[in-house]
């Protein structure tokens, strides 16, 4: 790319490094009014050229002169990569409604946001992952995103960055993708109760937290009964972990019975289809199906052979529950 004339306040020629160090980000999130807590660079061969300085007012000069230069990426430096996707929390709403920015944009803008939040949320370093603060800005994160989330396409362009990964953070944002967009295609009236259950499809899995990880590297089926009924334990463990935050009864219904099943052989309290909510139903099976279709490649199951496995397994998952889960997959394009 040629060097970019000056940005009015952004321009800073002659400021360079090198492209190490650094993240790539999009360069869509780029909003007017909006003050940057972190510099911006442009790429230029093997050099960075600084673009917009910490602290500098984003203009809609910024914005317009990045489409004119075509710019397909900017990067942060990744010390600075926590104060980026805060702002894009924080600003997620504007940019997931701006129709000029296209869908897949704003899906790569949402996964950096989300799964920043999530993995915090995650963190075995941290002596209480999900504190208050963290809570609510997970509740205001999934509130910003129901819209985008509702739509057709999007789940389409989403898949492309929640799919991959194998650990606890990015298994709970594939699971609250799949079960908000499956509630949305015949529940998007409620809106509070669908923000509840993104929450706890989120966090469905923060009991494993309080279990030694090793016990999860293992196959279910060969591990000791003590170690399989420390593994069931995680339901509960989770609503533990969650007990000093303000959450409402649905999120914790969701972390607590994720693992239920509707012939009642599921745990921790062996339930039945008919005891539970249909939020609950539907994140079992989004959990089921994500699980499936996570992981190392050579253990993955593609979209459709996972469908048919849950198909098979009529009596465990709710089978209109799935007709709806296969409706929306279907429309992204994702059954193949």
């Amino acid at each position: 790319m040629d060097t970019p004339p000056p940005a009015g306040n952004g321009a800073h020629n002659g400021k360079r490094g090198r492209a190490r160090a650094m993240v790539k980000v999009s360069p869509y999130m780029v909003i007017p009014s909006r003050v940057g807590g972190f510099s911006l660079y442009l790429k230029q061969g093997d050099r960075l050229v600084l673009y917009a300085e910490k602290g500098e007012l984003f203009t809609e000069e910024h914005k317009q002169r990045l489409g004119l230069l075509g710019v397909d990426h900017l990067y942060v430096r990744t010390e600075d990569y926590a104060l980026f996707t805060r702002y894009l929390q924080d600003n997620i709403l504007e940019i997931l409604d701006d129709e000029s920015i296209p869908v897949g944009e704003r899906a790569r803008v949402w996964s950096d946001a989300t799964t920043s939040l999530a993995r915090e949320a995650f963190d075995r370093s941290l002596p209480a992952p999900v504190d208050k603060r963290r809570f609510q800005r997970i509740h205001k994160l999934i509130t910003d995103s129901l819209r985008f989330l509702s739509r057709e396409d999007a789940l389409k362009e989403l898949a492309r960055f929640i799919r991959e990964g194998e650990e606890l953070f990015q298994h709970g944002v594939g699971v609250m993708v799949l079960t908000v967009t499956t509630l949305c295609s015949f529940m998007k009236e409620d809106s509070d109760l669908i923000v509840a259950v993104g929450m706890g499809a989120l966090l469905h899995d923060i009991g494993k937290l309080e279990l030694p990880p090793e016990i999860f590297a293992k196959k279910f089926e060969t591990l000791s009964r003590a170690d399989k009924d420390l593994v069931k334990s995680h339901p509960a463990l989770g609503v533990g972990v969650c007990s000093a935050l303000p959450l409402p009864q649905e999120t914790l219904q969701c972390i607590l019975f994720h693992h239920e099943r509707e012939d009642g052989l599921g745990y921790p309290s062996g339930s039945t289809g008919a005891m539970l909510p249909s939020y609950v139903r539907a994140l079992a099976l989004c959990n089921e199906y994500d699980n499936l279709t996570r992981g190392r490649t050579e253990r993955r199951l593609t979209p459709f052979e996972a469908l048919v496995r849950i198909k098979s397994m009529r009596s465990a998952f709710d089978m209109d529950m799935l007709r709806r889960l296969i409706e929306v997959l279907a429309k992204a394009d994702l059954t193949s």
